[in-house]
């Protein structure tokens, strides 16, 4: 049987991979003319890594010593329990650049699959087959259709109707930026958090380190007349002394600035032969680490709903049993954090820093259990 999906980010190179290894042929559509990631870092966490070992990837990484919660002046708040995490789920936390992890992936799945320059722009259905139309007139037929195309899906638009994403009223700035001369740790990332604002950071290679802001911010905000850094240090500029030493060390034209989007829950992925996994499927905001390892969670579920099945209703309905309330939870929290970012009341933010510090590391690891175990 063949499949294609739509989109090669992780979550479609991840599914590429599962699906030939539960014997089906798989050709994948990218509109992107090559497969690039700019200026972004991950945590794989040990429920991530679990999947690529299923999946067969290797990736480099920067092992996680220790991950550290602080005010925007510097002072801890807490420490998480990162030895505990690694030997409570069998693996380290770790950081690694977006990039490394899609090269990975791809070269796993091997260059014929994929198709470059190829936008999966509608589809059609007929019962049998399921035919996708591509940005160009181009048509593709298989047995089966896995949206893996983001937030701004089209296979989700085709399938759910369910309108445009939702703007959460933050923006995330992000850059990666040499190492030289910066006051952080190897191995420990940081997460600066203020009225209404955070920001983090971490390293994702021998020599480089990558970073993150979000503040509130209007829908739509463009740079201001001195660009994004100036944007930046006038909103960061008197956190601790590393926030603005990474800003003012990135270069203008290596800064990256989005508007953070999100989408309501929704309790059916699939129709017919068509599914959704990663973003198309069930985004969620940045707080938690967890988009990545979650789109990884679909892909190794799919593969192991259709591997020797060929009624595609029952093994949908077997892929969605096993990922949506693991996924939602992960949502859930990573919303949750979110709004604590965007608390902005004195007394509430003072509130939010201080409950941290007052769970128990046991506490801690059984709520990580919902996503980890």
């Amino acid at each position: 049987m063949k499949a294609l999906i739509a989109g090669a980010g992780i979550g479609g190179l991840a599914t590429g991979i599962a699906l030939t290894q539960a014997g089906l042929e798989v050709d994948m559509f990218e509109r992107s003319p090559q497969l690039r990631e700019v200026g972004a870092g991950l945590m794989i966490w040990p429920n991530g890594t679990r999947s690529l070992q299923s999946l067969g990837v290797e990736i480099p990484s920067q092992k996680v010593r220790a991950i550290v919660l602080r005010t925007q002046s510097g002072g801890v708040l807490m420490d998480s329990p990162v030895d505990d995490i690694s030997r409570r789920y069998g693996s380290d936390v770790k950081f690694v650049h977006r990039a490394d992890l899609q090269a990975a992936l791809a070269r796993r799945i091997g260059s014929e699959a994929l198709h470059l320059g190829a936008e999966v722009v509608a589809f059609e259905d007929s019962g049998d087959h399921v035919q996708v139309r591509l940005g160009d007139g181009r048509t593709q037929s298989g047995d089966l259709l896995v949206g893996a195309d983001g937030l701004r899906s089209a296979v989700r638009a085709q399938l759910l109707g369910d309108g445009d994403p939702i703007y959460l009223g933050s923006t995330i700035w992000r850059g990666v930026v040499s190492s030289d001369g910066i006051p952080l740790e190897r191995g420990v990332g940081v997460n600066w958090v203020g009225r209404g604002a955070e920001f983090l950071a971490f390293y994702v290679g021998e020599n480089s380190i990558y970073w993150a802001g979000v503040t509130k911010e209007p829908m739509g905000e463009r740079a201001g007349p001195g660009g994004h850094k100036k944007d930046l240090l006038d909103r960061f500029g008197d956190w601790a002394s590393a926030v603005p030493v990474l800003i003012t060390a990135t270069e203008d034209a290596a800064i990256f600035r989005n508007d953070m989007y999100d989408r309501r829950p929704v309790w059916r992925w699939s129709a017919g032969r068509v599914t959704l996994v990663g973003d198309a499927a069930h985004p969620m905001t940045p707080n938690q680490g967890q988009g990545a390892c979650q789109a990884l969670e679909d892909a190794v579920a799919l593969g192991k709903s259709l591997n020797g099945v060929s009624d595609f209703s029952t093994a949908f309905k077997t892929y969605e049993g096993l990922r949506m309330k693991r996924a939602y939870s992960a949502v859930t929290l990573s919303r949750q954090a979110t709004r604590g970012v965007q608390l902005e009341n004195r007394l509430a933010c003072a509130i939010r820093d201080r409950l941290p510090g007052l769970i128990p590391r046991s506490v801690m690891l059984k709520l990580l259990d919902r996503t980890l175990s």
